[in-house]
Formats: C-alpha cells, sequence, structure tokens
C-alpha cells in the first residue's frame, strides 16, 4: 500500500504514536513549540537549492512522503519527550527491525504485518497481559494484526503506518525559510494538532531532516530521519522461537484458577 494513500489516519494515528512511543498515558505538554535557536542556526541560507520552499506547505509535505515511498528504506532514531527512545529501520512495503526502549529495551521486528517484540521477563507481562516465565522471555512474541491492532507497537508494522502518525496531518504552517538543521540546508513545516515542526531537505530531494514535538528541546522530543535506500534485511524469527501470546494463561485466569 502506497504510502500517500494512508494520510487520512493521521489524525488517529498521531495520537498513537506519543503512546506508542512512551508506553503509557498521554500528559499534557507545553504549549510552546521546540525552540529555534535549539534546532537550528539562526543564520538564514540562500533559498532552497531543491525548490521547496517555493512550494504550497501541502505539496512540500506530499513530496516528502513520496520520496520516502521511493527510497525503499529509512531509519528513524531518537528521544521523545517522555524519555523513550526508538531506533527502527523501515523497509518499505516489508515491516522494520530495531528498538524502543521506555525503561527497558524492547526488539522489535515486524515482517508481513505481523510484529513480533522480545525484552525481559517483566516488560513482556506487562505487554501482552499474560504470565511469562523465564525460558518463554528468551522468545519472540507474536503480535499478529488482529492482536496487536491497538497495541503500542503496531505503528512499527510498516512505514506507512509510522509515517501516518508522524506526518499525517495537515500542515498549519509553512515552509519557513532555509535554516541549517544538523548541518543540512532545511525548510520547515508546522503541523496543525500534533504541533510537531518536521523539517525537510532544501537541496537533492526532499526528504525529512528530523521532526520535533511540540515542546521539544534540546534533543529530546526529536527524531531524525537518515540511511536513505540501505539494504535493509527484514526477516522474521524462526517459528520455533516463536510464541503466540493466545496460547498463554492470562494474569487473572491463573488467579482465578488458584481460587
Amino acid at each position: 500500500m502506497q504510502l500517500a494513500t494512508r494520510r487520512l489516519l493521521g489524525v488517529k494515528l498521531a495520537v498513537a504514536v506519543t503512546v506508542a512511543l512512551t508506553a503509557c498515558s498521554q500528559a499534557e505538554q507545553t504549549t510552546e513549540s521546540a525552540p529555534l535557536a535549539q534546532i537550528a542556526s539562526g543564520d538564514e541560507t540562500a533559498p532552497a537549492e531543491n525548490g521547496i520552499d517555493q512550494l504550497p506547505a501541502e505539496e512540500v509535505l506530499e513530496k516528502v512522503v513520496a520520496n520516502l515511498e521511493r527510497a525503499g528504506s529509512f531509519r528513524v532514531s531518537g528521544t521523545t519527550l517522555k524519555d523513550s527512545t526508538i531506533d527502527i529501520t523501515f523497509k518499505v512495503g516489508e515491516g522494520s527491525v530495531g528498538t524502543v526502549t521506555t525503561g527497558s529495551e524492547v526488539e522489535l521486528i515486524a515482517s508481513d504485518d505481523v510484529v513480533y517484540i522480545t525484552s525481559d521477563r517483566e516488560t513482556l507481562a506487562e505487554v501482552i497481559d499474560a504470565d511469562i516465565d523465564d525460558t518463554i522471555a528468551g522468545k519472540w512474541i507474536r503480535l499478529s494484526p488482529d492482536e496487536s491492532e491497538d497495541s503500542d507497537y503496531r505503528i512499527f508494522a510498516d512505514a506507512s503506518s509510522f509515517v501516518d502518525a508522524v506526518l499525517g496531518l495537515p500542515v498549519e504552517a509553512g515552509p519557513t525559510s532555509v535554516k541549517e538543521v544538523d548541518g543540512v540546508p532545511a525548510v520547515g513545516l508546522t503541523l496543525a494538532d500534533s504541533g510537531g515542526m518536521l523539517w525537510v531537505a532544501a537541496e537533492g530531494k526532499p526528504l525529512p531532516v528530523r521532526f520535533e514535538e511540540k515542546g521539544a528541546s534540546g534533543n529530546a522530543g526529536v527524531l531524525t530521519f537518515n540511511d536513505f535506500g540501505a539494504d535493509v534485511e527484514i526477516k522474521a524469527p524462526k517459528d520455533s522461537n516463536v510464541i503466540d501470546p493466545a496460547e498463554l494463561p492470562k494474569d487473572d485466569e491463573d488467579s482465578d484458577g488458584g481460587e
């Protein structure tokens, strides 16, 4: 499925991405945008070499989404305002691989619309709401589409889900004049509802440079995009090393059985 065709789901997924990256309920955030001095140099550069500063904001965002799809793969890494860290590489049309860390690190592989996760015993038990012994903790937990529909990790199932969650909103303002962001000339787009700022490369292909949550400060609330078109191997775990959570006893069932 093409990335651009799924942007209508953006409002719902914008909430989901906050939940997914923090593994907790959404708390009130500051209404101030990320201080420009912390994310870009104060000096304006020449007009965008690729001309995106002259385009309507929505057209710029459409080009970004289309170029991500054409790239075939990309990596997203950074830390949210809730102190959750992600490092995920997506392969368009296949899935993703990487880690999500909120207290404990969770390894993740997504392939053929199925998400597999593994972590320590306590984290897995909390994620799937089931009793897990030490032997199972070393396995991968399969989250099928039906089981993971409301899961925090569902947005990592494929590139489309993640792009929709982060970029699938109307543009409220922009593009800005060209600024230097992480050493790259870029223009900024402010996304509606989320208030996030997307910085887009102003030279070469219009690809995302970084995304900042509203209230981003320093490196907190900042996601960086890179490794476009890199070779990525998405390989699901062997069946012998995978556990179906439907086969595990739920915590409440286990306690009821003891009465």
